[in-house]
């Protein structure tokens, strides 16, 4: 990597190598070292970006944040049936995957980090509560217009959530088996089909 790329770039750059660090050394024998090995970039340079290896924890778990904004940004989908945004939403964190496990490898760092970290604890669970949320609030939209009927959104979303968790974590294990996408599709059609209006 040269040093004149632009500081976005790199940090994306060392953010990708962090997190390839960490799900294969685990966030406490990781050093950044590793990661500045991983990278080819200098030390200097990588402490320009980052102060320590917490932050470039943090750097990780915002990212993936941002990730997903993506898809509640998306002008496309509001004037769809909420059933359609749903699958849409599930179909993308599928892709999510299929670019780059590590990001669902790195979670049970995160559970552990966030056990003794009370900062990561706090921004895990807006992770998950801002995806539950999203989930939630299609589920009332579409109880609003009449496509689903009258249900628990809190808990439907909540079943929406763990089966697309569920659904990534069995294919890490079992990835010749079946498409992920078809799987998850599969999924969310048998959800949502409990809950649309006939």
């Amino acid at each position: 990597m040269t040093e004149r790329r632009p500081s976005s770039e790199r940090r994306t750059e060392i953010l990708e190598a962090a997190l390839t660090i960490f799900v294969k050394k685990g966030y406490s024998d990781t050093r950044m070292e590793d990661i500045v090995q991983e990278i080819g970039l200098s030390k200097g340079a990588l402490y320009h970006h980052f102060q320590s290896k917490r932050d470039l924890f943090i750097a990780l778990i915002e990212q993936w944040m941002d990730q997903f904004a993506a898809i509640e940004r998306s002008d496309g989908l509001r004037a769809k049936p909420s059933a359609d945004i749903i699958k849409k939403i599930s179909r993308f964190t599928a892709k999510i995957f299929q670019r780059n496990p590590n990001w669902f490898l790195v979670e049970p760092e995160i559970w552990a980090f966030a056990n003794r970290d009370m900062e990561i604890r706090e921004l895990s669970n807006k992770l998950y509560n801002r995806v539950l949320t999203v989930f939630e609030t299609l589920v009332d939209r579409g109880i609003e217009y009449g496509e689903f009927k009258q249900v628990n959104s809190r808990m439907i979303a909540l079943s929406i959530m763990t089966s697309l968790h569920g659904m990534i974590w069995f294919v890490l294990f079992q990835p010749e088996d079946f498409s992920l996408e078809e799987y998850v599709d599969l999924n969310m059609e048998f959800i949502l089909n409990g809950i649309t209006k006939k």
